[in-house]
C-alpha cells in the first residue's frame, strides 16, 4: 500500500496574511482522516490546493503520486471533491446533471448509463433522479453532488464541511453515505464537527493557524488527553488549558 496524499511543506500567503505555516502530512491509501481544526485554521486553503484550486506559496502536494500544481489534470482524475456547498443547474434532474459531468470526463453511453444508476443508488436518490434540482432541499444537493464526486469512481474523496448546513437526521444520513462509499477509498475531510469525525475517521489531523499540532489515531489522543473535545480544545488553546 502507497500513500494517497503526500503534502510537504506547505505554505499559503495571502498577501501578508499566512494561512498555512510549513504543513506536512501524509495520509496512507485506503486511510480516513479527519482534518480539524477552528474557523480560520487553513483546512479550506489545504483542500482547495489539494483540488487545484489554489496555488501554494511554497511546498509540495501530491495525489496518488502525481503532483497537484505541476499536474494539476492528472491529479484531478484520482479526486473526488466538494469543496463548499455544490451548486447545480436547477432545470436539471440529477440524471441530466451527472450525464453532463459524465460527459465532461469522457464517460458514454451504456458505461455512464450504468454508473449513474448506481451512484444515485449509493446516494439513495433513486426515487429523485428524474426530479428537478430546483425542488431539492440542501440535503439532497449535497447528495447529488457527492453522486458527482463517486462518478468517475476516484480512489480519493476530498470533503470540505460536507454535512455544513444540514438538518440532524440530514447529517446523519449523509455520515452513514460517506462511511459507506468510502469503504474501499482514501477519505480525507475536514471539518469542526467533532461526533462526525469520530464516527467517519479513525484518525484524525488537528490544526490551528495554518500549523499542524497534532497527527494521530482518535485512540491515541484520548488516552492522552481524555477525550478528542479535550485533545483538540487544549491543542488550539479553548478553555481547558
Amino acid at each position: 500500500m502507497g500513500d494517497s496524499i503526500v503534502i510537504e511543506g506547505l505554505t499559503k500567503y495571502y498577501n501578508n496574511f499566512l494561512a498555512l505555516d510549513n504543513l506536512s502530512l501524509t495520509v496512507g491509501e485506503n486511510e480516513d482522516i479527519g482534518l480539524l481544526g477552528p474557523n480560520g485554521a487553513g483546512k479550506s486553503t489545504t483542500l482547495k490546493i489539494l483540488c487545484g484550486l489554489i496555488r501554494p506559496t511554497s511546498g509540495r502536494a501530491t495525489i496518488e503520486g502525481v503532483d497537484v500544481v505541476a499536474h494539476p489534470e492528472r491529479a484531478l482524475g484520482h479526486i473526488g471533491a466538494i469543496i463548499e456547498t455544490p451548486e447545480f443547474y436547477s432545470y436539471m434532474t440529477p440524471e441530466e446533471t451527472l450525464t453532463y459531468f459524465g460527459e465532461l470526463r469522457g464517460m458514454k453511453g451504456a458505461a455512464l448509463k450504468k454508473r449513474i444508476k448506481e451512484v444515485i443508488e449509493l446516494v439513495k436518490l433513486e426515487k429523485w433522479g428524474k426530479v428537478q434540482v430546483a425542488k431539492f432541499s440542501r440535503g439532497m444537493k449535497q447528495r447529488l453532488g457527492l453522486a458527482q464526486t463517486l462518478l468517475h469512481d476516484p480512489p480519493v474523496l476530498i470533503l470540505d464541511e460536507p454535512s455544513l448546513g444540514l438538518d440532524p437526521r440530514g447529517v446523519v444520513e449523509f455520515r452513514e453515505i460517506i462511511k459507506g462509499v468510502g469503504k474501499d477509498k482514501t477519505v480525507f475531510f475536514a471539518s469542526h464537527q467533532l461526533v462526525e469525525v469520530t464516527q467517519i475517521c479513525s484518525k484524525v489531523a488537528i490544526i490551528n493557524e495554518g500549523k499542524l499540532l497534532a497527527y494521530d489515531s482518535i485512540a491515541e489522543l484520548e488516552k492522552k488527553y481524555q477525550t478528542l473535545e479535550q485533545a483538540y480544545l487544549q491543542l488550539t488553546g479553548g478553555p481547558n488549558e
